[in-house]
């Protein structure tokens, strides 16, 4: 034997001293549980403001365009790997609507070959035509816009940065 006497083994007379200390550590355990259940959940996006769905990038008319451009996308701030809408506004150096126009839009990324990724434009009236294209990773971007109608040729360049 190790000469110690377990047999008088010290036992606390009253153990509701401790009782205190053994909620305040059930309390704290359940409460750290519901933090990570909480940062677990599955936020879903708020709901976009007007001026986060769509609004109007740029209008320009490059050099020797026949057409000035104005482009809107859907969200106004473009996330890579999710779908935007773009809506380009044509018109004619006049102003008037450039109705009946084929419309193409190409998204390149200068300091990265990201290979081909084009689309074209349906006309939905009063000169605005419409599609939907996708950035294939977060940086800076080019939204290069032609068209063509009646002989006339446009084409315009829009800088964007799509974010993760």
């Amino acid at each position: 034997m190790s000469g110690h006497d377990f047999s008088r083994a010290e036992t606390f007379p009253n153990s509701e001293g401790l009782q205190p200390l053994k909620k305040a550590r059930v309390s704290l355990l359940l409460a750290f549980a519901l933090l990570l259940f909480a940062g677990c959940k599955k936020k879903e996006p708020a709901s976009p403001t007007p001026r986060q769905q769509s609004v109007i990038i740029a209008t320009q008319t490059a050099p020797g365009s026949a057409f000035t451009m104005s482009l809107a996308m859907n969200p106004a701030q473009p996330r890579f790997a999710r779908k935007t809408i773009f809506r380009v506004t044509l018109k004619q150096v006049s102003g008037a609507p450039a109705d009946g126009a084929q419309v193409g839009v190409s998204l390149v990324m200068p300091l990265m070959d990201m290979g081909k990724n084009q689309f074209p434009l349906k006309q939905v009236g009063n000169g605005e035509y419409q599609g939907i294209g996708e950035f294939t990773m977060a940086g800076e971007w080019e939204v290069v816009v032609t068209a063509s109608a009646q002989g006339r040729i446009g084409k315009t360049t829009f800088n964007v940065n799509a974010v993760e």
